[in-house]
C-alpha cells in the first residue's frame, strides 16, 4: 500500500537486550537523548525521515554502549508496518564489558617533581581492570584541571585524552598528555575600584608572601573574603603571567551600597503587634566596620540598641564588637528597665565553628512577684557555635548548635554569683532529593547554679512559651506560676520541637509542627511534666526569606491559657 503525503506516520519503539539492572543508566540516557522518543508526537509524513531518525538513534545507542564500556556491542534495527502504524525494534547485543588497561600520565614541556606526579595520580578516578566507562575518564580529566592550579600551574597549556581499544584483550588503555607550562610563584595583587575602602584593610586578605609557590586556594580565599565583606557588588579576579615565573592577581571591584534602612513587622496573639526599624552602615570608618542601630517596639517590649563590629581585628576571621542598648520589658512575669553595654570577640575557627567571648555589664530595675529591686550585673559569657546549615532564614539541610556558659556576678540588696549555661541545637534533614519536604528538629537545655531562685533576678531566669519557644502557650507562661498566676521563671529549662516543612512550586509552603518543654525551679533540667502544643502553618517564599503564619494549640492547658495562639513573622520558627 503506497504512502501518501497526506498520511501521518505513527510508531512505537522497543529496545531489546538492555533489560538488566546493569543497563539502567544506558536506558535512561537513551530515553533522554533519543530523537525517536523525544519527537514521537511531532508530525512525520516521510518514511525517509523515519529511517533517518532510526539511523541517528542506532548511532546514539552505539555511543552510549561504548561510554558504558561495551566496545564490542552490536545494534540492529527492525521496522514492521501495519498500515501507517510502525513498530520499531532496536536490538542490542552488548557483548562483554571492556576493562581499563594501562593508565598513564605523560608530560610535555615542564616535567613536574615526583610529589606532584603522585598527587595527580591520586586525582585519577580510574584504575586498571575496572569497567572502561567514559564518565570516570572525563571526571579524571576534570580533576587534573582542578588539581594543577592547586599545585602551582595556573596556566595549563593543554590536556589530551588518548584511548587505545584492543578488541582481542578487551582492554582500553588511557593516556593523559599534559603540558603544564612553568610552575608559577605568587606575584603582585592589584586592586581596582576599591576607592571607598582602605587598601590596608584589603591587604589583610592577602595571606601569602610574594614569591611563594602559586596555590589556587590563596586566590579563592581572597575572592571569598572580599565577597563575605559585603562591601562589593561585583568581584572579578583574574590571574596573569609575568616574567620570572610570577603570576599576578588582578582584582576588579564594584563597590556596593554601604547604607541600608530596614523595617519588619510581626504579630502574635500573646505579644501583640511588633515592629522594627534598623539602619546599617557597612563601612563607616573605611575598613569594613559595621554600625547597626535598631529600634524595636512591641506591646511587651521596647528597645533601642546599637552595635559596632570591627572585622578581622588583629587577625583574619576575628571580629571585635561593642554593643549598647536601652530596654523596657513589661510581661506577666516582670516589669524591667535595663541599660546594657558589652564588648566581645568572635573568632571563626573553621567553615562551621566559631568561638566567642564577651564582657557584659547591665543595670536593671525589676519589679516582679518578689517586689522591686535594682541591681548591677556583670557576666562573662563564652562558648562556641556550629553552623553547617545552607540558609539563614530557610534552612533545608545542615546543623546548628551553640553552647554558652556565663559566669555572672550581681550587686543589689545583696551580692550574688551564679553560672548560667545553655545549649541550643537544631537540625534540618531533606526527605526528598529536591528538598521540597524537610524535617526540622530543635532542642534547648539550660541550667543556672550557685544562687537560689528567689535571689536570682527575674531578667536572668529561664522562661518558656511564645513564638520563639513553645508556640501555643502565651509568652513566658510555660513553667511555674505565682499564686496570682504570673510566671515565676526558673533555674533550668528543657524544650524540644519538630516540624515537617512542605514546599510547593508556587512559592507556598505548609508546615506541621509539635513543641514541648517546661521550666523548673531546680538547677538541672528535667525531661518530665512537659507541656505540649501542636499546630499548622503556612509559608510564602520571598527572595529574602519565607513569611510565616502559624496557629498553635496547647495540649496541656492550665487555667488562664488560651485555646490557641497565632504568629506572623519573617523566617522559619527555627
Amino acid at each position: 500500500m503506497p504512502l501518501f503525503a497526506a498520511d501521518q506516520i505513527t510508531y512505537q519503539i522497543n529496545i531489546q537486550g538492555l533489560e538488566g539492572e546493569e543497563f539502567e543508566n544506558a536506558r535512561n540516557v537513551f530515553k533522554a537523548s533519543s530523537i525517536l522518543e523525544n519527537k514521537k508526537s511531532s508530525k512525520l509524513i516521510s518514511l525517509t525521515n523515519l529511517n533517518g531518525r532510526i539511523e541517528t538513534d542506532v548511532d546514539l545507542l552505539n555511543q552510549i554502549m561504548r561510554s558504558e564500556g561495551y566496545y564490542g556491542a552490536a545494534i540492529t534495527d527492525q521496522l514492521a508496518r501495519r498500515n501507517n502504524e510502525f513498530e520499531i525494534t532496536l536490538m542490542v547485543t552488548p557483548g562483554p564489558v571492556y576493562k581499563y588497561g594501562d593508565i598513564k600520565i605523560e608530560f610535555q614541556g615542564t616535567i613536574p617533581q615526583e610529589d606532584i606526579k603522585e598527587k595527580l595520580n591520586k586525582a585519577m578516578l580510574i584504575k586498571a581492570e575496572q569497567p572502561a566507562r567514559a564518565q570516570p575518564v572525563k571526571s579524571s580529566h576534570d580533576n587534573i584541571l582542578v588539581m594543577l592550579p592547586q599545585l602551582g600551574f595556573p596556566f595549563v597549556q593543554k590536556i589530551d585524552d588518548n584511548f587505545v581499544v584492543d578488541h582481542r584483550s578487551q582492554k582500553m588503555d588511557v593516556t593523559f598528555t599534559i603540558d603544564t607550562g612553568p610552575r608559577r610563584r605568587m606575584g603582585l595583587v592589584k586592586f581596582e575600584g576599591s576607592e571607598t575602602v582602605n587598601e590596608s584593610f584589603l591587604s589583610k586578605f592577602i595571606i601569602w608572601n610574594e614569591g611563594d609557590t602559586y596555590e589556587q586556594r590563596y586566590v579563592d580565599g581572597l575572592r571569598n573574603r572580599l565577597l563575605q565583606s559585603n562591601l562589593f557588588s561585583g568581584i572579578d579576579v583574574s590571574v596573569t603571567p609575568r616574567d620570572q615565573d610570577f603570576a599576578d592577581i588582578n582584582v576588579k571591584l564594584t563597590p556596593a551600597r554601604q547604607r541600608t534602612i530596614g523595617t519588619s513587622l510581626g504579630y502574635s496573639t500573646a505579644e501583640g503587634v511588633s515592629g522594627e526599624v534598623s539602619w546599617e552602615h557597612r563601612n563607616i570608618f573605611g575598613s569594613g566596620q559595621r554600625l547597626n542601630v535598631i529600634a524595636h517596639a512591641a506591646e511587651i517590649e521596647q528597645s533601642l540598641t546599637s552595635r559596632l563590629e570591627i572585622p578581622h581585628f588583629k587577625r583574619l576571621d576575628q571580629t571585635l564588637s561593642f554593643e549598647g542598648g536601652l530596654k523596657r520589658q513589661n510581661t506577666d512575669a516582670f516589669l524591667a528597665y535595663t541599660v546594657n553595654t558589652q564588648a566581645g570577640i568572635d573568632r571563626v575557627i573553621t567553615d562551621h565553628i566559631a568561638l566567642l567571648a564577651n564582657v557584659v555589664l547591665d543595670y536593671n530595675v525589676v519589679t516582679d512577684a518578689l517586689g522591686k529591686n535594682d541591681f548591677m550585673l556583670t557576666a562573662l559569657p563564652f562558648g562556641f557555635r556550629w553552623d553547617s546549615s545552607d540558609n539563614l532564614l530557610d534552612p533545608s539541610s545542615g546543623l546548628r548548635a551553640s553552647v554558652i556558659t556565663a559566669p555572672s556576678f550581681g550587686v543589689g540588696k545583696t551580692s550574688f554569683t551564679f553560672l548560667k549555661s545553655e545549649i541550643r541545637a537544631s537540625g534540618y534533614y531533606p526527605v526528598t532529593s529536591k528538598k521540597n519536604v524537610v524535617l526540622a528538629l530543635r532542642t534547648r537545655l539550660g541550667s543556672i547554679v550557685g544562687v537560689e531562685n528567689e535571689t536570682l533576678p527575674a531578667t536572668s531566669r529561664f522562661f518558656s512559651g511564645g513564638g520563639g519557644s513553645i508556640r501555643g502557650y502565651a509568652f513566658q507562661r510555660v513553667g511555674p506560676l505565682a499564686v496570682n498566676g504570673d510566671p515565676l521563671g526558673g533555674r533550668s529549662v528543657s524544650e524540644v520541637a519538630g516540624e515537617v516543612r512542605f514546599k510547593f512550586e508556587n512559592n507556598l509552603g505548609l508546615v506541621l509542627f509539635s513543641e514541648g518543654g517546661n521550666v523548673y525551679l531546680d538547677t538541672m533540667p528535667k525531661f518530665s511534666d512537659f507541656r505540649w502544643a501542636a499546630g499548622i502553618g503556612a509559608r510564602y517564599s520571598t527572595g529574602f526569606g519565607p513569611i510565616r503564619f502559624d496557629i498553635a494549640f496547647p495540649l496541656n492547658k492550665r487555667t488562664g491559657d488560651s485555646s490557641f495562639q497565632i504568629y506572623i513573622s519573617l523566617g522559619q520558627a527555627f
